[in-house]
């Protein structure tokens, strides 16, 4: 008999599927034009269908409260939540960037995060053999202090249950001072909100790409 089927936990939201509502269409199409603009072609953030890859579907279905009794969706999360990430992105060069990144996964293991990042860390500038250490949770001897630094303490706060050590928090603060610190914690606490979407979800790479 062949394998079942696994339905997914949050059915895709697309035009193709005729499940959007008025105001789901146009956080879908925001979306859509927000990923182009940011990825291009680097990484896939749609199937074949349409459907929003990683954690976006699971974005574009939460529904905030209404204020009124009608079933309808206040798409109050979608913009925000991009906005949040984008400027978190930006506190880094990329490579610390995907340094904190790579650290949250490591400890995560994302699937599509692991696939998409592992594209968009090359990009920046890390090598191939890097990036594999770096998921599997080990620094490589072979980044600058400031990535190692980023990476580290991404790792640590990803694995932490309850304070930051101060011997971690002070390792960190003497390479990237007070600000670099800051922008790390907040990279780190931005894709941990991805990850936890992502795994919420089971959010694996699309189809026809290897993992």
């Amino acid at each position: 008999m062949p394998d079942p089927v696994e339905l997914p936990r949050f059915p895709p939201l697309t035009p193709a599927n005729q499940n959007l509502n008025e105001a789901q269409g146009a956080q879908y199409e925001y979306l859509s034009d927000m990923t182009e603009k940011v990825y291009g072609n680097k990484i896939i953030t749609q199937d074949p269908d349409g459907a929003l890859q990683g954690p976006l579907n699971i974005l574009l279905q939460t529904q905030a409260p209404n204020t009124n009794t009608l079933p309808s969706y206040t798409p109050t999360l979608v913009q925000p939540w991009v906005s949040l990430q984008l400027a978190t992105a930006g506190l880094h060069p990329a490579t610390e960037a995907e340094a904190a990144v790579l650290g949250v996964l490591s400890v995560t293991h994302a699937r599509y995060g692991i696939y998409a990042h592992s594209i968009l860390a090359e990009k920046a500038g890390y090598s191939s053999v890097q990036v594999k250490e770096m998921l599997e949770g080990k620094c490589p001897a072979d980044v600058g202090a400031r990535e190692a630094a980023v990476y580290k303490l991404a790792a640590k706060l990803a694995q932490t249950r309850g304070p930051l050590d101060g011997e971690s928090y002070g390792e960190a603060l003497e390479v990237l001072g007070r600000e670099g610190v800051l922008g790390a914690v907040q990279q780190a606490a931005a894709f941990m909100h991805a990850s936890i979407l992502m795994n919420a979800g089971d959010a694996g790479v699309t189809y026809g790409v290897e993992n």
